[in-house]
């Protein structure tokens, strides 16, 4: 830790010298704790490092800007600083400043490790800090005049990213020198891949057009009909129909089809080869400036598209394919360039849910029937859904084929998801192996494993370095902040069709500047400066970013088996990744195995077990994205199910809107398979699942694992209580509306106060009344407030329950009135209505509440496996120093049992309080308390011992003091006819 922090304070101070080789990692005996000095960690446990390194930096920058110009006289002065119009506007600064951390507190917290929804983390610290301090200086890499430094530190790391995919970086080594950049992200890189394919497929047309029409102008002045000759006769490799081979073709003889296919790397080099060869003319003295003026005047980026084709007769407007799950980038791409929705083909999936190569070859074919250009055919590297890595080895095998056929196109590689995955096959060695075994055996508590791609995504990894463009986003899988995408070209000449120079961002060809390619025009220089900065702290090997990646597999792997495992028998759902069990096991062997060597074993226990170990190895998705469906047991259809999916993801997503996160158990996210594109792959996952063969699309729920920290035994806690969210949501689709009674169990209703606690009154032998709910509410109005406290009073001086009874409203929004769709009122504006049930009148007068917090809400456990605890266990919540402690129901028959507190325990903080916490009560046990046959309650005394897990899992040991008891009743067993007779809780 202490070298990894000196690296990173001198990699921030040095100046990096201009080199283009991937940096590797540093090597340590326990490599999983170098990842500990590379985030600023979940619950920023290096903040003190971050902030003095943040504070050398900025002491840096101030140094610097009083050695610039030092002559030049200071203009924020003392007397400046001490006049209040100064004093206002910092205190002005500082509440703006206040304010603005307040409200960022509801964003996304991608830094905790209970997120696993969209494909981010936490930046590295390095990434932070090196962006954090060149925003400092806010420079503009547009152009190098306005960034001379972070200019070049985007041309490192466009070196450094085609040195990592394995592109050529070295001059003179006979193969074409590579080229990278940063962009604002991969829909930029994707759109400029494309874009760049287009113009470059076209050129040769334009070369020989701009000769053709100098022909008939005079040599447009410049050009003797001795050089035009020689240019026109320039040779190309081009399909020869007549030879059936590729062959040597005088440009002026090809035809406009072989001219649409003339391999990418010829066409990098033929304005080149013509060039040189119209310069052997005698006595030429050949402009070439002015000739690549021309080329540029026929090219489609000065023509468009539509004059373009019809200057060269062109019938058949260009396509391009792509894997029917590709990313909205690309259609978005096929429009702005003119070429139309149309001209994208979608190329079906194979069942697991790669691009079908048989479909593909049958695409390719009728193209080459029909002679339409195919302008490039695009392999994702990772999809965002299903997590998959299509078949790029046998992409370029086609290729090959193809182009022996008369028919080239480009291969775009879209990794900006799994680009970065490519570290883990970076001096890839049986080190990392023997180093996990010997600490694993060890036994050390922090101990996380290094998983490998699988056989076949790693067979498609060395095969990356034939794409022509790679797409790949260091603020995905790279772990930088936004935005930080970036495009690698194998040929860098690729580029040159899409530039476009202007004077005022480009100065020569000496200038190193970056801005005249690609889409964007400003960007910021920070990004390249973190970028680098990460780069050269983690490495770009298996001991750096390798590791971060191998060990977000073995999370990934964790969760897989978890996700499989997480419904037990006889429960009413079924949980299934898309990904089915690997080929050797079946479904019940692979759960009976996970459930005894996996679940609930540390990290060290299962790294040793050689059967847990064979079926991690083999298990899971492409890369590192379960994704798995919620399904009704026996359920078949489809939009059933959908509905399953959309209630979790509620429940565990964050939506524009939402309040908190603090009671998500896991944070995942809701996608839809387009089953009009996803084909084989997903019919077949129906099946499994045991829905009907339909047309519906199908919601599925996405675990993105990108969480290197994450032990076994708490992702399977997080299954459990994930297990209990369905539960609930099940309730949501499928409870009918009726009314639901509660019991009022603190109220502060005095002067400005307007606080309630209410419980839910349960009733085992009507389902949609199966749950245990704690609620803090307030009154909707000043009357209606006071009308509560009269119907409190009246209660209690007849020794009465205070109940309070939902009104039966009618669905709004298309949701049912059932007790889940009540509670989370956002829906029914925040307002629910309630009668005062005890109150004499025969009318019962209403009021209105306002939910603000809901700390617990259960379903009950219906499962066989359920058994009553060893120790009774409550569930401790409140608000300041009002406490109360409510019972948790576990096996039928069981009892409901409220008391309040006479304060805050001690060792309870009031976050942990506010949030609620379930404790176990000492020397009282887990069984209901018989008495003659009748159910009693347990805690008949005033003090008692509880444990419970505090703030960082901390063992709490502490008393409690019962001030009194709101209510105690018993829950039965349901009856068998829960039509015929509905039993309402007894009430002491």
């Amino acid at each position: 830790h202490y070298f990894i922090q000196s690296n990173l304070r001198a990699s921030i101070m040095s100046l990096l010298k201009e080199v283009g080789v991937a940096p590797r990692g540093d090597k340590y005996k326990e490599q999983w704790k170098a990842l500990g000095g590379w985030f600023l960690g979940p619950r920023g446990e290096n903040s003190g490092l971050f902030v003095d390194c943040f504070k050398m930096m900025v002491a840096e920058h101030v140094s610097h800007r009083n050695s610039c110009f030092p002559a030049d006289p200071a203009y924020i002065t003392q007397e400046i600083k001490i006049s209040d119009a100064f004093q206002c506007e910092i205190r002005d600064l500082k509440e703006q400043l206040m304010k603005l951390q307040e409200e960022l507190k509801g964003s996304v917290p991608f830094f905790s490790t209970r997120y696993f929804a969209h494909m981010a983390l936490d930046a590295t610290m390095p990434a932070l800090l090196g962006y954090m301090g060149a925003m400092l200086y806010n420079q503009n890499n547009v152009d190098s005049e306005a960034s001379p430094v972070t200019t070049q530190y985007e041309r490192i790391v466009g070196n450094q990213l085609c040195d990592m995919l394995g592109y050529n970086i070295t001059p003179g080594t006979g193969h074409p020198l590579s080229w990278g950049h940063l962009t604002g992200g991969g829909s930029i890189a994707n759109i400029e891949a494309l874009w760049a394919t287009r113009n470059i497929t076209f050129s040769p047309l334009s070369v020989r057009a701009a000769l053709l029409d100098s022909a008939t102008n005079g040599g447009r002045s410049f050009l003797s009909q001795d050089q035009i000759e020689l240019g026109l006769s320039t040779p190309i490799c081009v399909y020869n129909s007549k030879s059936g081979i590729r062959e040597m073709i005088p440009l002026k003889d090809c035809n406009q089809w072989q001219l649409l296919n003339v391999d990418l790397d010829d066409i990098c080099e033929l304005t080149k080869r013509v060039t040189d060869r119209m310069a052997t003319s005698p006595g030429s003295n050949l402009d070439v400036t002015k000739f690549m003026g021309l080329v540029d005047k026929e090219s489609v980026i000065n023509k468009g598209l539509v004059k373009f084709m019809i200057k060269h007769g062109l019938k058949q407007c260009p396509v391009f394919t792509s894997p029917a799950n590709n990313h909205y980038s690309w259609p978005k791409a096929s429009t702005l360039l003119g070429l139309g929705t149309d001209a994208l083909i979608p190329v079906n999936l194979d069942k697991n849910f790669r691009q079908s190569m048989k479909h593909l070859r049958e695409i390719l074919h009728e193209m080459l029937v029909t002679e339409t250009p195919v302008l490039a055919v695009v392999a994702v590297m990772g999809s965002t859904e299903e997590s998959a890595v299509d078949p790029i080895k046998d992409i370029y095998h086609l290729k090959q084929e193809f182009l022996n056929k008369g028919l080239s196109f480009a291969i775009l590689a879209d990794g900006a998801w799994g680009g970065y995955f490519m570290t883990m096959l970076i001096e890839e060695s049986d080190n990392v192996d023997s180093s996990d075994d010997e600490c694993a055996q060890n036994g050390s508590s922090s101990f996380v494993p290094y998983y490998k791609l699988s056989p076949y995504v790693e067979q498609q990894y060395r095969h990356l370095k034939y794409a022509d463009t790679i797409t790949i986003d260091p603020h995905k899988s790279g772990f930088c902040p936004y935005p930080g995408g970036a495009l690698c070209y194998r040929n860098g000449k690729m580029r040159y069709p899409i530039a476009l120079f202007h004077s005022a961002v480009h100065h020569g060809e000496s200038d190193p500047g970056m801005g005249v390619y690609g889409i964007e025009g400003s960007k910021p220089g920070s990004a390249s400066a973190g970028i680098l900065t990460s780069h050269n702290v983690i490495g770009l090997s298996n001991r750096g970013y390798g590791r971060i990646l191998g060990q977000c597999v073995a999370t990934t792997k964790a969760f897989y088996a978890m996700w499989l495992t997480v419904a037990r028998e006889d429960d009413p759902f079924v949980c299934l990744p898309i990904q089915p069990v690997p080929e050797g096991w079946n479904l019940d062997e692979a759960k009976k195995m996970i459930r005894s060597k996996i679940a609930d074993k540390t990290r060290a226990e299962v790294h040793a077990c050689n059967e847990a170990r064979e079926f991690l190895d083999l298990c899971g998705p492409d890369t590192i994205i379960n994704t798995f469906v919620v399904n009704f047991k026996n359920n078949t259809d489809t939009k059933k199910t959908n509905l399953l999916q959309v209630a979790l993801s509620d429940a565990m997503n964050i939506h524009l809107g939402s309040l908190t996160t603090e009671r998500m158990p896991i944070i995942l996210m809701e996608s839809t398979l387009d089953a009009s594109k996803l084909g084989e792959g997903l019919r077949i996952f129906k099946q499994r699942l045991g829905l009907v063969e339909d047309d519906e699309d199908l919601n599925v729920l996405i675990n993105t694992c990108m969480n290197p920290w994450q032990g076994t035994q708490i992702i399977f806690q997080m299954g459990e209580e994930f297990r209990k969210t369905v539960l609930n949501c099940m309730g949501q689709v499928e409870d009918s509306a009726m009314s639901h009674q509660f019991v009022v169990s603190l109220a502060s209703l005095q002067g400005s106060e307007n606080m309630l606690f209410i419980e839910y009154q349960t009733n085992s032998s009507i389902p949609e009344q199966r749950y245990q709910a704690s609620i803090r509410a307030e009154v909707a109005s000043p009357k209606e407030k006071q009308i509560l406290k009269d119907y409190i009073s009246y209660c209690q001086r007849r020794g009465l329950p205070v109940l309070l009874e939902t009104e039966c409203f009618s669905p709004l929004k298309g949701k049912v009135s059932n007790l889940y769709n009540i509670l989370n009122t956002l829906t029914w504006d925040q307002l629910i209505r309630v009668k005062l049930l005890n109150e004499e009148s025969k009318i019962k007068p209403t009021i209105s509440l306002l939910i603000t917090d809901i700390p617990r809400y259960q379903r009950l456990d219906m499962s066989n496996t359920v058994v009553y605890p060893a120790k009774q266990r409550y569930f401790l919540f409140g608000l300041g120093d009002r406490a109360i402690m409510t019972h948790m129901i576990t096996k039928l028959p069981d009892f409901q049992h409220t008391v309040i507190l006479s304060g805050r325990p001690h060792s309870l903080t009031e976050t942990m309080l506010r949030l609620g916490v379930e404790v176990e009560v000492l020397l009282v046990d887990g069984r209901p308390l018989l008495v003659n046959g009748q159910m009693r309650n347990p805690l008949q005394g005033a003090c008692y011992e509880i444990n419970f897990k505090g703030e960082l899992q901390a063992p709490i040991h502490t008393t409690i003091n019962i001030e009194n008891t709101v209510f105690f009743g018993e829950v039965s067993e349901p009856l068998p006819n829960p039509e015929l007779e509905r039993v309402e809780c007894c009430l002491e």
